[in-house]
């Protein structure tokens, strides 16, 4: 394979033992606030790590220097006016930083990257529940993503009650903060747009112990184990 035939794939290649391919495998785990999908980003790698798979765990906005200042920006400081355009320039910026810096080195060590939320969130939140034309925010993931895919990408979710239950305890980021109609619309386009996927996007029932929706996950994830 060439060097351009493996950045149009985004699946770069490592060679393993024996000099055999070890490719690299990008997950991500996406959902509504309080799916609980960053804790299920952790089990997962604990699992992973236990099978002696190299493993790599990010986090959107996130994951570099641009991305944790740019994360500082868009959930830190609540009230800060910015549009859902503006919202969508800036997330985007933060992922084109992470793929390059981080995601396709990666991979192309043959590690295995899980990535707390990726590009259907901007399309959720800017887009279908912010106001952004959707399909604009596609064009902008697929410049910032440059052909880096996931190999699996799941959608943990749960109804907006039940997230907004999940969550109450602890002070909501500026995204949370805007109020239980656009949570309400985030949730609900998450479910569609998974649903309509065609198997693209795996939906995952966020709802049960922390165990349930693990075992649900690997289920889907066993299948890419070596």
């Amino acid at each position: 394979m060439s060097r351009a035939q493996r950045k149009s794939s985004g699946r770069p290649a490592a060679r393993g033992n024996g000099g055999r391919t070890a490719p690299g495998r990008f997950i991500v785990l996406d959902g509504p606030d309080g799916a609980g999908k960053t804790t299920q980003a952790r089990r997962l790698a604990e699992g992973l790590k236990r099978r002696g798979l190299r493993t790599v765990c990010l986090r959107e906005p996130g994951g570099t220097a641009a991305g944790e200042a740019i994360r500082g920006i868009l959930l830190a400081h609540r009230h800060a006016r910015l549009t859902a355009a503006a919202e969508a320039f800036l997330f985007e910026a933060a992922r084109a930083q992470l793929v390059a810096e981080v995601i396709r080195p990666a991979l192309a060590r043959g590690a295995w990257v899980l990535c707390d939320r990726f590009t259907l969130s901007t399309l959720v939140y800017q887009g279908y529940a912010g106001g952004v034309d959707p399909r604009a925010i596609e064009r902008l993931s697929a410049l910032a993503t440059d052909g880096v895919r996931p190999d699996l990408y799941l959608v943990v979710w749960v109804p907006p009650e039940v997230g907004v239950e999940r969550r109450a305890d602890r002070a909501g980021d500026r995204m949370e903060s805007k109020g239980s109609r656009f949570l309400r619309d985030v949730a609900s386009a998450y479910r569609r747009v998974a649903l309509r996927s065609r198997g693209r996007l795996r939906l995952v029932d966020g709802r049960g112990s922390v165990d349930e929706v693990h075992a649900r996950i690997w289920k889907h994830v066993e299948r890419l184990l070596p």
